[in-house]
Parts: C-alpha cells; structure tokens; sequence
C-alpha cells in the first residue's frame, strides 16, 4: 500500500513537531537540573558538623524508664539516675520529676499536689541530698 503524498507531508511535520517537544523538554529538564544543583550539596561533600545537623536519631521506648507522675509519663534515660530515683520516696521521686524533666516550679507542683510550695520546697531539696548520696554509694 502506497502512501499518498499529503500523508508523506503530515508525517515529516509530525516528525519536526515531535523533535521539537523534545528538544524544549531536555532544554527544560537541564535548566531545571542547573537551578536545583545550584541549591543543593550532596552529602558527601558535607562538613561533619552539618551532617550532625541534618541527622535523625532514633529513640525507642527500650532505651528509658519510664515514671508515671500524676498523669504524665516522663522518660529517664540514665540508668543510674532511674535505680536511684525508685530508692527516694514516692513523694520525693514525684517532686524532682515534675521539677527537672517537666519543668514545672514549685507553685505549679504545690497546687497539683494540694500542699504549701514550702513542703514541696522541703520534698524537692530533701530528695536531691538523698539522691546526691545514693549516685555517690554507686559510683
């Protein structure tokens, strides 16, 4: 079957019309590919201190223990620190925890426990000194 000549034409410009479009789209792909290496640096050739920053570490449930405090759950990672916050009293644990993981002061704990901010001033110092002794027999 023999191609008519309109059909010869149609083809030939298909054919440009197709060398065009993928011709604007390497043009487009390396302006774009120029643009983004312009921004961004490849790991390798990061500083240290820049690959610190960048990083992610995991940190998984296994790694702490964990003290239920009211109702908050509060993570401690060292194990020393741990033993010897389960030797202090209830009241003392609770105290520091709140004070030093949570960030709370002593007003805030006092109205959480229903007691004068001097008692949990008292709790807080008392239980620190207890502590103190208690990381000092271990090591």
């Amino acid at each position: 079957m023999e191609t008519s000549f309109l059909e010869h034409i149609v083809r030939i410009q298909f054919n440009a019309l197709m060398m065009t479009v993928i011709k604007c789209t390497v043009k487009s792909k390396k302006r774009q590919f120029a643009r983004r290496s312009k921004r961004e640096v490849l790991f390798c050739k990061l500083s240290e201190a820049k690959q610190i920053e960048c990083g992610t570490t995991d940190n998984y449930s296994c790694y702490y223990i964990s003290f239920e405090v009211l109702n908050y759950t509060i993570q401690v990672s060292n194990e020393k620190l741990a033993v010897a916050l389960h030797a202090l009293s209830e009241k003392q644990s609770s105290v520091i925890l709140l004070h030093y993981f949570q960030g709370m002061n002593d007003q805030e704990i006092s109205e959480l426990y229903h007691v004068s901010r001097s008692a949990i001033y008292r709790r807080r110092s008392n239980g620190l000194k207890k502590l103190k002794l208690l990381l000092k027999e271990r090591n």
